[in-house]
């Protein structure tokens, strides 16, 4: 009988003995699993922050996005991935810069993007004993650069608004930027005023004094509020729009009469001027007819050159790329304006 009883001891000491070799294999593969994850979400949020912080370069004031291997989106993105993950040798950093369909031809829209991809080699720590000295987990992330349709507060600091069929006249909208003179090889210049219209449709680079069917623009107090006075276009230049203006949602009030003293506002901040409203988000209206309410129907950039005012009372203006107002969000139509870049989903 002893000797049994022995015999069924050996026993169980050698299940006993199996059972926490097994148990100490899951919960060493555990270990290892859990640091491949906690690596894993590392260089997820490196990618995220090096894509975003790429993106925020991809436009310059002036200039259509900036793609190039040695342009700033992708050097600074690629130099972005170091501050939030250790590289070394075995590691792979792919950074990328295009519009976002020509990165991922399923992507729903075409924005400019920046899309980092990383690989990294994760030691592990107790898998070696089974034969396995290393995991490699990647990461992906994508920013885009969207046109916003929505200004919060103090976001539009140039009250005037202009018609939308400027943009027939001086807008590419196949390859969003500003159509280029043949005579100049720059973007057409052209006058804002609510004594100046165009042919739309017509020939470009005509002065807009001819008696068109395309008013260029007109004075607005950036809300819906009937209100003709200089004194809260001047607050507008001092503190820009006072509340909220949604493309394809809000109207704004298009003032009367051309306000001779205000174009001295534009001059002084213009090209010509200290250059701080140079380049400036201006609301888009379907049609600009002074005296009435129109509905916003987009956000523009401008590139403004200067203002004058006497018998002639226009602003000189070119259609431009890469305004970055403040405060702005949302996604449409694309006339130049750029909000701040946010990752893909």
């Amino acid at each position: 009988m002893n000797d049994s009883l022995e015999k069924q001891r050996g026993a169980v000491a050698l299940v006993v003995a199996a059972s926490l070799v097994a148990l100490l294999s899951v919960v060493a593969l555990g270990v290892d699993v859990g640091h491949v994850m906690i690596v894993r979400n590392q260089i997820q949020n490196a990618a995220d922050a090096a894509a975003l912080h790429g993106a925020s370069y991809l436009y310059s004031q002036g200039s259509t996005p900036n793609f190039s291997a040695g342009g700033p989106a992708v050097t600074n993105a690629t130099s972005a991935v170091g501050l939030n993950m250790n590289v070394t040798s075995n590691d792979s950093v792919n950074v990328a810069a295009n519009y976002w369909q020509a990165l991922n031809p399923s992507a729903p829209s075409n924005e400019a993007a920046v899309r980092v991809s990383l690989s990294k080699q994760v030691k592990l720590y107790f898998a070696p004993i089974f034969g396995m000295q290393h995991a490699n987990v990647s990461a992906s992330a994508t920013a885009i650069v969207q046109s916003p349709t929505t200004m919060g507060q103090g976001a539009i600091n140039v009250p005037m608004a202009i018609g939308s069929c400027m943009f027939n006249q001086y807008w590419d909208s196949a390859n969003n930027k500003p159509k280029t003179d043949p005579n100049t090889n720059q973007p057409y210049v052209f006058q804002i005023g609510s004594s100046y219209a165009y042919n739309s449709g017509g020939g470009n680079g005509e002065d807009g004094h001819g008696g068109g069917n395309c008013t260029s623009g007109q004075w607005t107090p950036l809300s819906s509020q009937q209100d003709n006075s200089d004194s809260t276009i001047q607050q507008c230049f001092e503190h820009g729009n006072s509340s909220t203006l949604q493309a394809n949602k809000d109207q704004i009030w298009l003032q009367t009469g051309d306000k001779n003293n205000l174009y001295d506002y534009v001059n002084n901040c213009s090209e010509s001027g200290n250059r701080s409203c140079e380049y400036s988000t201006v609301p888009v209206v379907n049609t600009v007819n002074p005296g009435s309410e129109q509905n916003i129907t987009a956000m523009a950039c401008l590139h403004i050159i200067s203002a004058t005012g006497g018998s002639g009372k226009y602003v000189t203006a070119q259609m431009s790329t890469g305004c970055s107002p403040n405060n702005a969000s949302g996604s449409g139509a694309s006339y130049g304006v750029v909000a701040p870049p946010k990752l893909a989903q």
